[in-house]
């Protein structure tokens, strides 16, 4: 019987080890080594930088609003319509996995920009009409932001590990603390 690996499709990210391809037992195989993979959906990397992932994030998100664009400019369907396309469509796909985000105001205001894209072709207005954001929002019946969204996720995840039992994983990982 025995385990039985695929070695060309098997991957692994060290944390702390100096990164090097492994060398099975009996030369079986080499085990290679990354720098960054996909886990669920979600890019993780080495460094733990959360960069790549939320830019992920946003483009699917941008690429979302570019094919709704014709129904978002549509006159006939009602602002309550493109909210419930923007729940469920657009905030969604760039809020996946936001409960560990770690934003810096680079990405704060990428994902401030992707939003407001969103909200302005709904009201049907360019960036040329030059109309203030809150004043498109106030317009569309905007109440909470994708950052607040983001923010309610993260603490709510948050209070989800508080919770948990002082051995799991998730827990360990939330209070470790680098030495030195």
């Amino acid at each position: 019987m025995g385990f039985k690996t695929k070695c060309k499709k098997t991957k692994y990210m060290p944390i702390r080890d100096i990164p090097r391809d492994l060398q099975l037992e009996d030369e079986k195989g080499i085990i290679n080594c990354v720098n960054e993979y996909n886990y669920l959906g979600v890019k993780i990397t080495r460094d733990g930088n959360h960069e790549p992932e939320i830019n992920d994030r946003i483009n699917k998100g941008r690429a979302a609003i570019t094919k709704l664009n014709g129904i978002l400019w549509d006159r006939d369907v009602t602002p309550k319509t493109k909210t419930h396309i923007y729940h469920t469509i657009v905030k969604s796909t760039i809020t996946y996995a936001a409960e560990t985000w770690c934003l810096k105001a680079k990405m704060v205001a990428k994902l401030n920009f992707t939003e407001m894209d969103f909200w302005r072709r709904s009201a049907r207005l360019s960036r040329k009409d030059k109309i203030r954001n809150t004043i498109i929002k106030q317009k569309m019946n905007v109440t909470r932001s994708l950052l607040d969204d983001i923010n309610t996720k993260q603490l709510k995840w948050y209070g989800y590990v508080q919770r948990m039992e002082e051995g799991r994983l998730p827990k360990q990982v939330m209070k470790w603390s680098p030495p030195g």
